[in-house]
């Protein structure tokens, strides 16, 4: 069963952040030589890897700049990924509108969740539903906040995303990124049960969303075109909770019939001079998700504690081989202690790290069998280190369980 994952977290944002005023966008402008978007004409008439891509492409199959030229499979390379391009800006700014200056949706006419038949919208209902598809489709954003922007996918469970720091790709707990800013070139943390929650790049968009919705109120405006397909288009009428500290928001959204959110853009600032642009910019139906040159080039593998919690279990399950020799810090309820590999880790191998007590001492004992013994329970317990692998050095991280806070 897919996990609804955003659910959760994002209704309760919406509550949380009726209040918060941290919805500015970056410290720049817009790039005014960009081309501009064009978005059909709006009518006044009331009316396991998820398939990832081995190669390097996007999921339409269109080969994505900051993917090729890279690194082969063999063993990751150390060299950056070029700068992610920026979405194309928005057209010229539209004003807040009042409600007495919109439409009203005909009788009758088919309009999507959380808008009335007045044309006024239940902004909470209207992302509940986007939510909703969000966890039932495959999709694609690019989402653009001032100077930040960034591509990201989620299909199947599995999400990747883009931004000019790197690439980060996601499922099950298990984390690859070259979004490093120091020390190795590339890191996988792989987490099962753990107190500081979801890894997943898809949430941090999601969230983001959740705070625009919950600090602009909407109206019906009409009906848009667009690539023959019919969207209800939405305005910002006025703001609420933090967007009510700022003399320049304004908002407008088109939505399908089912309230997936299709765009979403405008501009936020203390005044309209200092304004950034903002933009959300959903692809649906997607497939596949990409995978960056040097995704092969990296261990992978998940983690959880064993029955009873009497050893941490580590498990490969793609790349190449964990070299033998590297060492691994192992820590646990105050005890911490270097474990070296005597073997080479391969994929489909399992690691078992327990503790054993003898004449009042603690040892951590390592094995490639499960352990019985003393348990791990009710604390956080990790193994991590730094492997070097094809001469490209790779962080490896592995925690299971919750502190105890």
């Amino acid at each position: 069963m897919r996990r609804d994952w955003g659910m959760t977290l994002v209704v309760a944002a919406v509550v949380v952040l009726s209040g918060c005023a941290a919805i500015g966008g970056g410290t720049g402008t817009p790039d005014a030589t960009a081309t501009e978007r064009t978005e059909g004409t709006a009518s006044t008439t009331p009316a396991d890897d998820s398939a990832a891509t081995e190669g390097q492409a996007d999921g339409d199959g269109t080969p994505d700049a900051t993917e090729t030229g890279g690194p082969t499979t063999t063993g990751p390379a150390a060299t950056a990924e070029p700068t992610t391009p920026e979405p194309t800006p928005t057209e010229t700014p539209m004003p807040t509108l009042t409600p007495e200056a919109l439409a009203t949706p005909s009788d009758g006419e088919s309009l999507p969740p959380g808008v009335g038949a007045n044309g006024r919208v239940n902004e909470t209902a209207l992302l509940v539903a986007h939510l909703e598809a969000i966890n039932s489709s495959g999709w694609r954003l690019d989402h653009r906040n001032g100077n930040d922007t960034r591509v990201t996918y989620r299909v199947g469970g599995t999400s990747y995303e883009r931004t000019a720091e790197g690439v980060t790709w996601y499922r099950d707990g298990t984390t690859v990124t070259n979004r490093t800013f120091f020390g190795s070139s590339y890191e996988m943390t792989a987490t099962h049960n753990t107190t500081t929650g979801l890894s997943d790049p898809a949430g941090t968009v999601v969230f983001a969303l959740a705070v625009r919705l919950s600090t602009g109120n909407y109206e019906w405006t009409g009906t848009t075109d667009v690539d023959g397909r019919t969207l209800h288009e939405l305005r910002m009428t006025g703001t609420s909770g933090g967007g009510s500290t700022l003399d320049h928001y304004t908002g407008r959204m088109l939505v399908d019939d089912s309230g997936r959110i299709h765009r979403l853009h405008g501009e936020v600032g203390e005044n309209e001079s200092v304004a950034d642009a903002y933009e959300y910019d959903y692809e649906w139906g997607v497939e596949t998700v990409p995978r960056p040159p040097w995704f092969d080039g990296v261990p992978r593998g998940v983690v959880e504690k064993t029955p009873g919690g009497t050893a941490l279990n580590v498990t490969m399950t793609g790349g190449p081989a964990v070299p033998a020799g590297a060492e691994f810090e192992f820590s646990h309820n105050g005890t911490a202690e270097t474990v070296t590999l005597d073997d080479p880790l391969e994929p489909g191998e399992s690691l078992y790290v327990g503790l054993r007590e003898e004449g009042g001492e603690r040892s951590v004992t390592v094995s490639r069998e499960p352990l019985d013994g003393e348990g791990l329970r009710g604390k956080q317990t990790d193994l991590s280190g730094t492997v070097t692998v094809g001469g490209t050095e790779i962080d490896l991280s592995f925690t299971a369980g919750q502190w105890d806070i």
